[in-house]
């Protein structure tokens, strides 16, 4: 075999060594882009359970003031009639 065609050959073979590493390396991509994108979908999911316990907590706070306003409104209608 000539210099030439051993060092070309040498070369062919690295560069499809080279080639299949980085194709190896490309290949795992697809695994890790998929493992995102459910840890993204699971990440919405939990943002909209908490935005609607949010909403309930909101409901809940709002039942809660009514609660007090009325009870201060009959506390103070108790007090006017037994200072009349």
């Amino acid at each position: 075999m000539e210099p030439e065609l051993k060092i070309f050959t040498d070369n062919v073979d690295a560069w499809i060594k080279q080639i299949r590493r980085e194709f190896a390396n490309f290949s795992d991509v697809p695994n890790v882009v998929s493992e995102n994108t459910d840890n993204i979908q699971h990440n919405y999911e939990l943002i909209y359970e908490l935005k609607d316990q949010i909403e309930e907590l909101k409901q809940e706070i709002n039942a809660l003031k009514l609660i007090q306003i009325i009870s201060l409104k009959k506390g103070g209608q108790e007090q006017h009639k037994k200072i009349s």
